[in-house]
């Protein structure tokens, strides 16, 4: 299993992958979306009915969504995890069908 950060543009309607990080053992995989769950209360995490865009954590299973993480991310920990892809992503804001074929970087490790 692999980790993914996506960015679900609420206003484009669409969502687009950032980054992924090298496959895990599903134990792994799981453990380390958990800590960053639990990193973040109530007050931190972004409201999905009223913000912009929401970062995620996707849960992969080859190329199937297996899972997501239970909360929305902070810019902060989108930051902390991919800070070259969150960036770029915020510069550009590109059209989600656009970003489609875009090479997704594989990140050398995931940072809990």
């Amino acid at each position: 299993m692999r980790i993914e950060l996506t960015v679900a543009d609420h206003e484009k309607n669409g969502f687009v992958t950032l980054a992924r990080w090298p496959r895990m053992s599903k134990a792994e995989t799981l453990a380390a979306v958990a800590a960053i769950d639990a990193e973040i209360s109530d007050e931190m995490e972004p409201d999905r009915l009223t913000g912009p865009f929401t970062f995620i954590l996707d849960i992969m299973d080859g190329y199937d969504l297996h899972d997501t993480g239970q909360r929305s991310l902070p810019m902060q920990v989108a930051m902390r995890l991919a800070p070259d892809q969150v960036r770029t992503w915020l510069e550009e804001r590109p059209e989600p069908d656009d970003a489609i074929d875009r090479r997704v970087p594989v990140l050398s490790r995931f940072f809990k």
